[in-house]
């Protein structure tokens, strides 16, 4: 199966690094994920070892993972815009280069949003969960909300064709289900208002 292709412009990773998250909207929108994010692992169990973080972007939602984390992006520059001090690769998270069960947890964020099929997204799940053990927690777009109708409405209009694409929730959790994952739990950023929505996700046979 092809994957979504990725392209940036040249200096995209240190633009996305630098300010994308800590300026004008964007960094309420950084308090609220890390909020949400918290919030799930708040409920979450896992055993002692390494996490992962793919796509990890620059690296921005390491700190909030417990335990050292593997940073994982398919892209050379957010890799090397990543900050020093963790181990990190240039991979996809349709192939990870990792044994089965060899991370304690993992977090896929700001990825499915740009998949367009229920079959890839499912893919990328199973992918996940083939290499961890323990709690993975993905986000998605919530097509339940104000922010994906304006989006919907600015297309029709031949505006803003962003690329990103939303799914009812339910769908998403079958999505979840169908590849192996359990969903625990859900939190919106700002249900009905925003689309970004994350998932708390267990293997089918993990304790929790």
């Amino acid at each position: 199966m092809a994957e979504t292709p990725y392209l940036r412009e040249s200096g995209y990773a240190e633009r996305y690094r630098d300010r994308r998250f800590r300026e004008g909207s964007g960094s309420g929108t950084d308090r609220r994920e890390r909020r949400a994010l918290r919030a799930l692992l708040a409920q979450a169990k896992w055993s002692a070892g390494p996490w992962l973080d793919a796509p990890s972007g620059a690296g921005r939602m390491s700190d909030e993972l417990p335990g050292p984390v593997v940073q994982v992006d398919r892209d050379p520059a957010m890799v090397g815009a990543c900050g020093p001090g963790r181990p990190r690769a240039c991979a996809s998270v349709h192939a990870l280069p990792f044994a089965d069960g060899t991370f304690s947890g993992a977090l896929c964020h700001r990825l499915l949003q740009h998949i367009a099929t229920p079959v890839e997204r499912i893919a990328i799940l199973r992918e996940l969960a083939r290499v961890c053990r323990g709690p993975i927690v993905v986000s998605f777009f919530d097509a339940c909300s104000l922010q994906h109708l304006r989006r919907q409405l600015r297309r029709r209009l031949g505006k803003n064709r962003s690329g990103r694409s939303a799914v009812a929730r339910g769908a998403f959790l079958r999505e979840v289900q169908a590849a192996g994952l359990q969903p625990i739990a859900v939190q919106a950023l700002r249900r009905f208002l925003t689309e970004q929505t994350l998932v708390l996700c267990m293997g089918r046979h993990d304790g929790q």
